[in-house]
C-alpha cells in the first residue's frame, strides 16, 4: 500500500497561533486511519497543525524508522498513533523518539480489542505511551491539544472554551428531561 501523507491548511500565521505542523497522526493502515479520523476535526477546532502518515511497525520497518527519524527534524511535539492487534506502532514510535506519544487501542477481531489495549498501554519501564480509551480518537485530540497548552499557553483557553461546551451541553440535557416521567 502506498503511503498517505496530508498537511491541514489550518496552519494560521500571527498572535495566539502555531505556525507549523505540531502533531504527527500515524497509522498503520488507511483503514485503521478511517477508525481514528475523528481527531481530525478535533484538531482543526482548536488550530492545532497537523500531519497524517501512514507507517507500519510490523509491514514496513524501514518505512517507519524513517518517518520516526524525521520527526524532531520536522519539528513534530506529539505524535498520536493507533494500532490493532499487537498494535505496536505506538510504542515503536515512543522507544525510539523523546516526543510524546498517544496511543489509540483499537478493536480487533482475536480479543475485541483487548489484546491492542494491552499493548499499548503495558509498555515496558522507561518507554510510556500516553494511552486513551478503546477508539478514543476526540481523547487523543483533546489530550494533545493539553500537553501542547504547556507551550502554547494561549491553547488554555480554547481548552477551557471546550470544556465549557461540553458543561453547558450537559446543563442543557439535563434541563430538557428535568420533570418527565420515564416508564418502563
Amino acid at each position: 500500500m502506498n503511503s498517505l501523507t496530508q498537511n491541514n491548511d489550518s496552519v494560521i500565521q500571527g498572535h495566539n497561533s502555531i505556525e507549523r505542523h505540531v502533531v504527527s497522526i500515524a497509522a498503520p493502515s488507511l483503514q485503521l486511519f478511517n477508525k481514528i479520523k475523528e481527531l481530525i476535526p478535533v484538531l482543526e477546532s482548536f488550530k492545532i497543525p497537523y500531519e497524517i502518515s501512514i507507517v507500519a511497525a510490523h509491514r514496513a520497518p524501514n518505512k517507519t524508522l524513517r518517518y520516526i527519524d524525521d520527526l524532531e527534524k520536522k519539528g513534530i511535539e506529539v505524535v498520536v498513533a493507533c494500532g490493532s492487534g499487537s498494535a505496536h506502532l505506538p510504542g515503536m514510535i515512543a522507544s525510539l523518539t523523546n516526543i510524546p506519544v498517544i496511543g489509540i487501542p483499537l478493536e480487533s477481531s482475536f480479543l475485541g480489542g483487548l489484546d491492542s489495549l494491552v499493548s499499548i498501554i503495558q509498555m515496558p519501564k522507561g518507554v510510556p505511551v500516553a494511552t486513551v480509551g478503546m477508539g478514543s480518537a476526540c481523547n487523543a485530540a483533546i489530550l494533545a491539544c493539553q500537553i501542547l497548552s504547556l507551550k502554547y499557553t494561549f491553547l488554555r483557553d480554547r481548552i477551557k472554551a471546550y470544556k465549557k461546551e461540553l458543561e453547558i451541553t450537559v446543563e442543557s440535557e439535563d434541563n430538557s428531561i428535568r420533570g418527565q416521567t420515564f416508564h418502563t
